[in-house]
C-alpha cells in the first residue's frame, strides 16, 4: 500500500473482518456517470462511476476485495485495474493511475470506517468510549475545515457523526478515535459543542438537480458508512429473522443431517442473516479439539468472506454435515484449531473448524477445494486426530 493508505489503516486500529463484511455485502450497482450513487447508497452498492457492466464490476469488486483481505498494495490494484479495464475493453475518464487511485483509496477508507463504526456502535463500546474525538492525519494537501475539526470531542450520539463521521471526501485520510472517561480526565479533555454543518449548494450533474451539501464534506461524502450499514442489516432483519442453530440432539444421524442441509441452504439464501448448524464432529474429532460440543456452526459473516473461493458451490455447502461428520483424515492445527479433509464426488475440501476459548461453541473457519498433494502435505505437518494418511493417499481423486 503507498504510506498513506498503511497509516490510514493503521490509524483506524481494527482488524479487518467488519470492514471486509461491510465490502462485501454490498451489491453491484450498474452506472453511467458519476453523480447517479450517491452518500449512502454506497453504504449498501459497490458502484464505479461509468461502469455499466456486471462482468466488469465483479472483477472491480473482486480487486478491491483483494486489497481487504490479502492486503493487496495501490501499485498491485493499478495492475490489476489495468488489466480488467483492458479485458472489458472500458473506456473510462481519467489516467489510470489517478482513477485506480480514486477507486482503491476510497472504498478502502469506507470500508474501514464502517468496520470501526461497527466496533464502536456495540452498547458495551458506547459505555466504555462516552465520547470520540476526530482526528486529521498529516498529509501534503490538508483541508483547512479537517484541519479545523482535528481534537473535536463529541458525545458519542452527537448526531453531527451522522454527517461527518470520516472519510469526508475524496482521499480523506481522517478518522475517529474513541475516548474513554478517564482518558477525557488525564487529558483534561472536555466534550465539545458540534460544530454548524452550514449547508451550501451544490448541482448534482447527473440528475440536475441542487443538493445541500455541508461545508467541508466533498459531494456525496456526507453520511456516515458505519451507520447506513446498520439500517441495512436491521431492514433485512425485519423482513427476515436472523436464523439460529437448530438442536438435532433427538434426531437420529441421517435426520440430524438432513436438517442441517436444509438450513444450511436457507443461510445460502441472499440476504439471509445468522448462523446455522452445519455439521457434527465425530467423538475422536470432538476429544482432539478438546472442545464440550460436537456441534459445528455456519454463521452468514463466515459464509461471506468464504465467498472468495467461488468452487465451492451451492451443493457443496449442503453437503457440509456429511463432509463434518465423516472425514477421511483430520489433525489438530493449534490449541483452537482441527482440520478436516473430506472427499466427496471425487474431489477433496479442506474445512478448518475453529473452538471458541471456552470450548462451548465450535465454527466453520475455511471452507475449499484442495488437491491431493498438497493435502497430503499439510495433514503430514500435525497430529492426526482421526482417520489415517492411507485414507487420504488411496483417495481416488477425479
Amino acid at each position: 500500500m503507498s504510506k498513506m493508505d498503511s497509516e490510514l489503516m493503521h490509524a483506524a486500529g481494527l482488524p479487518p473482518s467488519e470492514a471486509i463484511s461491510f465490502f462485501r455485502q454490498k451489491n453491484l450497482v450498474p452506472t453511467e456517470r458519476w453523480g447517479e450513487v450517491m452518500n449512502e447508497a454506497h453504504a449498501r452498492g459497490f458502484a464505479v462511476a461509468g461502469a455499466a457492466g456486471q462482468a466488469l464490476l465483479t472483477d472491480m469488486k473482486a480487486a478491491i476485495n483483494s486489497a481487504l483481505t490479502d492486503g493487496r498494495t495501490l501499485q498491485e490494484f493499478q495492475r490489476d485495474f489495468e488489466q480488467i479495464a483492458k479485458t472489458h475493453k472500458w473506456d473510462y475518464n481519467g489516467s489510470p493511475g489517478w482513477r485506480a487511485r480514486i477507486i482503491y483509496s476510497t472504498n478502502l477508507a469506507t470500508a474501514y470506517s464502517a468496520g470501526q463504526f461497527a466496533q464502536l456502535d456495540t452498547d458495551e463500546a458506547r459505555d466504555i468510549f462516552p465520547c470520540w474525538e476526530y482526528v486529521h492525519h498529516e498529509c501534503q494537501h490538508p483541508r483547512l475545515d479537517h484541519l479545523a475539526w482535528s481534537g473535536l470531542v463529541l458525545r458519542n450520539d452527537d448526531p453531527w457523526w451522522t454527517t461527518h463521521y470520516p472519510p469526508n471526501g475524496w482521499r480523506c485520510h481522517c478518522t475517529v478515535r474513541p475516548v474513554s472517561r478517564s482518558e477525557m480526565k488525564s487529558r483534561g479533555l472536555v466534550v465539545n459543542k458540534a460544530p454548524p454543518l452550514d449547508l451550501r449548494p451544490w448541482r448534482n450533474p447527473a440528475t440536475g438537480k441542487t443538493e445541500m451539501v455541508p461545508r467541508g464534506i466533498d459531494p456525496s461524502f456526507a453520511y456516515n458508512p458505519g451507520m447506513a450499514w446498520k439500517e441495512k442489516r436491521l431492514a433485512l432483519e425485519a423482513a427476515q429473522p436472523p436464523l439460529s442453530p437448530r438442536s438435532n440432539v433427538h434426531l437420529s444421524r441421517a435426520a440430524a443431517m438432513e436438517q442441517q442441509a436444509d438450513d444450511i441452504g436457507k443461510l445460502l439464501r441472499p440476504g439471509a442473516l445468522g448462523s446455522v448448524n452445519a455439521g457434527t464432529l465425530p467423538e475422536s474429532v470432538k476429544n482432539g479439539l478438546g472442545t464440550l460440543t460436537d456441534d459445528v456452526i455456519l454463521s452468514d459473516d463466515t459464509l461471506g468472506k468464504n465467498r472468495k473461493h467461488r468452487e465451492i458451490t451451492g451443493d457443496d455447502y449442503r453437503a457440509l454435515p456429511e463432509m463434518i461428520s465423516a472425514p477421511l483424515v483430520a489433525k489438530r492445527d493449534d490449541d483452537h484449531n482441527v482440520l478436516l479433509i473430506s472427499g466427496r464426488a471425487g474431489k477433496l475440501y479442506r474445512i478448518v473448524v475453529k473452538r471458541t476459548k471456552s470450548g462451548k461453541a465450535n465454527f466453520v473457519q475455511t471452507f475449499c477445494r484442495i488437491y491431493l498433494k498438497r493435502a497430503i502435505s499439510q495433514i503430514k505437518q500435525g497430529t492426526i486426530i482421526a482417520g489415517s494418511l492411507d485414507d487420504l493417499v488411496n483417495f481416488e481423486e477425479k
